[in-house]
């Protein structure tokens, strides 16, 4: 009974663990369906899918349920590389996906962020969707890119790869150890992809992303990249990644007998090179070059001769290297920028010449070497002929190549070519952006760059530009008063997070102040200097800066408000801050303030010395304020020191003080010491001395003043000397010799502008010669000189009225109808020196 029992006992277990044994199968079958229907794709980590709940009523609420099975068939049901998306199908899935709550909260669910990776990766609109994309920057974590990307690799699908690199910079998607390796395996076979991997990874290099990397780059034969994986790799990874190199070294033309050193000597015979060490570097080759039977040493060699400039010695290893059949693109590159550092170019064009006589294809940076050259030479013409022949050749030219023909001295035409160059490269990049930007700013085509902005955008491709080049820009929009821009471009800045260098806020502050945004500048500096992490970056020069524009608007209370808070916040005054300040002082009319500052600059640490700036415009605003005598005596202390000898502008503010106080004498003797001292008179000497000869019923002399300077110094007299000299005539009650001074303006081949007409025609009104201000009149207006038309200056609205008005009635009107007629052209008008049948758009306005 017992064994029976036992028996029993036996059976019933056995049939019981068959029993649990078919339920745990039909469970996992059920749960096999269930994943397959909803397309759930594991992602390494915690789960987050989502939770049915009842509602009030007692239901379960699947509508959280149906939203991920939404977006989850919008972005494809199972992991498919080969077939396309429908179009259409992805944006449906995102637009679903935007408004979830997990979404919303700031992080995409990560059982549907792998997916909408590999939709974005294989869809044909891809530039479209990116755009789409742009509100899940910083909200998809860098779990789910792992698993994409090694799906990718793992299809060998190098194309997919490229977008999900491009994804990930511009949804700010951190890259982890495992994507980086999974990327490196994608790229095996693109030497590019991978040099952009390796300088983006932060040394040191994690062993399995650098032993990918090595082994790809044994199978490309591409040395300088595997030279700079050694570069970033730890010290304890060295010999185990040499060993890894040694392995893969498969190649008929690589000694694998001494592949575990080779690397580690030609990274030292380089670094020797950089120093300038080539005695160093040469030691190392000698001792070692006997183990080498590729052309990694030689290369290595040839490199650091050329870095230490030593070209006869590189083409001497050249030469050995050709002899032992070691010589590859790379060599011949290395001795082309080796001629080319030189300005050797017609040797590196022979050199270069050799690479395709000896089976070899010249790379791109073989092209790019020749391109840079003629770029810095200005010589566009070569340049664009290096471009002809690179595309000949069937090599594609790259953002780099775009960055350094940007870069030259190029005309309109230049830059619209490499812009038709620019629109095939996809997507931009920073170092392209800048180099266009920087061309754009210097051949004035700010519409080009606000035009690129506005497609990088539209495209949903938000560059975060370095903070020079920002810089650059918001400068150039301020030249062009654009300050919306400027305000646009500062906005797009901070919201990058870029920070500010102490240049680019002078930039904007400058743009600010020359805009008249004098006060929003010394809001936007007291921000600055808020933030602790900006608070260094507001110095003298930017605080001189706003200073000027509350000088040009006479806002001296300001002007001292901002140079207490220097003083409080510890930042030292210079000349320019104590030059703009005295300015401020005289622009404003409070020279009393003037010892008080002096005496600031003198206890200063360390003291400032007033420079010429300083002395004149301190003679300026004494002379402006009636204290030419304060002035003379200023000038006389600075001659007295030795120090600093007067410039022009010096005497001319002396002569404009002595024209206000119509003092000739002392204008005279100043006039005797500027020759004296060799300063040569100006055109704006001579408008100070006729003003003041005028006044001073000196007009002969003014004449001959005129007369004798631009004779002794072969100054050609502009129409604002002749004006003064005519407003003196008649002042004098000379009208006729005004009157002449027309006729001696046109002999000389000079224009008279709006102000020469208007003072001729007041000028005769006021000495009742009416015929003769008509006559002139009609002269402003081309009637008169049908030789001389196309746009005349005409005369202002003053002088009109006068005119009519002294006409009277009929005559006036008539008048006023013929000279409306002359600026539209619509009449041929006859009169004093005019011939039948011309008009005035008959021949263009000229001297």
């Amino acid at each position: 009974m017992v064994a029976l029992a036992e028996v029993f006992s036996a059976f019933n277990i056995t049939e019981l663990l068959r029993v649990v044994w078919m339920e745990v199968a039909l469970a996992c079958m059920a749960a096999t369906v269930y994943f397959t229907l909803t397309g759930w794709i594991p992602v390494p980590g915690k789960k987050d899918a989502p939770k049915a709940h009842r509602n009030p009523t007692g239901k379960v609420d699947i509508q959280e349920t149906t939203e991920y099975q939404l977006v989850t068939k919008g972005l494809g049901q199972r992991c498919n590389w080969s077939k396309p998306l429908r179009p259409g199908q992805v944006s449906d899935a995102i637009a679903l996906l935007k408004e979830m709550p997990e979404t919303i909260a700031g992080c995409v669910p990560t059982k549907l962020a792998p997916r909408l990776l590999m939709a974005a990766a294989q869809s044909p609109d891809f530039d479209d969707v990116m755009a789409e994309m742009d509100v899940f920057v910083g909200k998809i974590e860098a779990r789910s890119l792992d698993a994409v990307v090694q799906e990718a690799a793992k299809n060998k699908d190098v194309a997919a790869c490229r977008r999900l690199q491009v994804m990930s910079s511009l949804l700010s998607i951190p890259k982890s150890t495992q994507a980086m390796e999974a990327f490196a395996r994608g790229f095996a076979s693109d030497a590019a992809c991978l040099r952009t991997l390796v300088e983006e990874a932060e040394a040191p290099l994690s062993r399995l992303f650098a032993k990918v990397v090595l082994e790809a780059c044994t199978t490309l034969k591409d040395v300088d990249l595997s030279l700079d994986v050694f570069d970033k790799i730890a010290d304890c990874d060295a010999g185990y990644l040499r060993s890894v190199v040694e392995k893969a070294a498969t190649s008929p033309t690589t000694d694998t007998a001494c592949t575990k050193d080779i690397a580690l000597h030609a990274k030292e015979i380089r670094a020797c090179g950089k120093n300038k060490d080539i005695k160093g570097a040469l030691n190392i080759f000698e001792q070692n070059c006997k183990h080498s039977t590729n052309g990694l040493l030689f290369n290595s060699i040839i490199d650091a001769c050329v870095e230490s400039g030593n070209q006869d010695k590189a083409m001497e290893f050249l030469n050995q290297a050709k002899a032992g059949g070691f010589a590859d693109v790379i060599t011949y590159n290395t001795a082309m920028k080796g001629f080319l550092s030189q300005g050797q170019i017609a040797a590196a064009k022979c050199v270069f010449a050799e690479i395709s006589e000896k089976g070899l294809s010249p790379t791109l940076a073989s092209y790019h070497g020749l391109l840079n050259f003629h770029v810095n030479a200005g010589d566009r013409s070569n340049a664009w002929k290096i471009m002809a022949d690179m595309q000949s050749a069937g090599v594609s030219p790259t953002a780099i190549t775009c960055s350094i023909l940007l870069k030259g001295n190029l005309n309109s035409a230049d830059v619209s070519k490499v812009l038709a160059l620019v629109d095939t490269i996809e997507p931009m990049d920073e170092v392209l952006f800048s180099a266009l930007a920087d061309a754009c700013i210097r051949t004035r085509q700010l519409p080009l760059l606000a035009k690129y902005q506005a497609k990088l955008s539209s495209k949903g491709t938000s560059l975060a530009l370095a903070a020079p080049t920002y810089g650059s820009m918001i400068k150039a929009y301020g030249q062009a008063r654009d300050v919306k821009h400027v305000k646009e471009l500062w906005g797009e800045m901070t919201h990058h997070g870029v920070q500010p260098t102490a240049i680019t806020l002078g930039c904007m502050v400058e743009a600010l102040v020359m805009n008249r945004c004098t006060t929003e500048a010394w809001k936007l500096v007291q921000q600055m200097r808020s933030e602790e992490a900006t608070k260094e970056l507001v110095n003298t020069v930017i605080y001189s800066t706003i200073m000027k524009g509350f000088a040009y608007g006479k806002e001296t209370d300001k002007v001292m408000a901002l140079y207490e808070e220097m003083r409080t916040n510890g930042i030292q005054p210079n000349n320019i801050t104590y030059n703009t300040i005295l300015n401020a002082f005289a622009q404003g009319g409070v020279m009393d303030r003037v010892p008080a500052l002096l005496e600031d600059m003198k206890n200063a640490t360390p003291p400032a010395d007033p420079d010429i700036v300083t002395y004149s415009t301190l003679v300026k605003g004494f002379c402006n304020s009636g204290g030419l005598d304060r002035a003379l005596d200023i000038m006389k202390m600075m001659q007295e020191e030795g120090k600093l000898t007067p410039d022009e502008v010096m005497y001319n503010s002396l002569l404009d003080g002595c024209a206000k106080e119509q003092r000739p004498t002392e204008a005279l003797k100043l006039l005797e010491v500027m020759k004296k001292n060799a300063v040569a008179p100006s055109n704006y000497t001579l408008s100070m001395l006729v003003k003041l000869m005028g006044r001073c019923r000196r007009l002969n002399q003014a004449f001959v003043i005129i007369d004798d300077i631009s004779r002794e110094y072969g100054l050609k007299v502009n129409i604002q000397v002749y004006t003064c000299l005519i407003q003196a005539c008649f002042n004098n009650r000379q009208p006729a010799k005004a009157v002449a001074l027309h006729d001696r303006i046109l002999k000389e081949g000079l224009l008279p502008d709006e102000m020469t007409y208007s003072a001729l025609v007041q000028g005769c009104l006021k000495a009742h010669l009416v015929d003769q201000a008509v006559h002139l009149a009609k002269c402003a207006h081309g009637a008169a000189l049908p030789k001389v038309s196309g746009t005349p200056p005409g005369i202002n609205a003053r002088s009109r009225d006068e005119l009519v008005n002294a006409l009277g009635g009929q005559k006036g009107q008539a008048l006023l109808a013929e000279l409306a007629a002359c600026q539209t052209g619509s009449a041929a008008p006859q009169g004093k020196g005019s011939s039948k049948g011309s008009s005035s758009n008959s021949a263009p306005w000229r001297r």
